[in-house]
């Protein structure tokens, strides 16, 4: 699948980290990346004519508007992108786990940073 890959962190330093991990497993040279939940919804706003999925690689913890509130909006009827969800998050806690099981897009729920080892256990079709 050709998929229009996204990183949402509020942390700059893994925002530029996992763009690079993307370019080095050739999962999307192209990766776009946003450090707020805002910038990502005003992104896919724009997005009329690209109807490929998105795959987004989600932060759980982030001011103003969290990893949560986004999956609210995304799974509300008005967002109606293709979409697969990635969680991403330092949290260890098992009630966000629990918590990201209740969201049908999510598709894997990993520890940050993450590594072209957790890349490829996602089991993700890229091609």
């Amino acid at each position: 699948m050709n998929y229009n890959v996204i990183v949402v962190d509020d942390d700059e330093i893994i925002l530029f980290l996992h763009h690079k991990i993307l370019q080095s497993v050739a999962l999307s040279e192209e990766s776009k990346s946003f450090n707020s939940a805002k910038k990502f919804l005003d992104y896919t706003a724009s997005l009329k004519e690209d109807k490929r999925t998105i795959l987004l690689f989600l932060d759980v913890n982030m001011p103003v508007m969290d990893g949560w509130g986004l999956l609210d909006i995304i799974h509300d009827e008005a967002f109606t992108h293709p979409i697969e969800i990635v969680m991403v998050t330092s949290s260890v806690d098992q009630e966000d786990k629990d918590k990201a099981a209740q969201y049908s897009k999510i598709i894997n729920f990993v520890e940050k940073p993450f590594s072209k080892t957790i890349l490829a256990s996602l089991n993700i079709d890229f091609d």
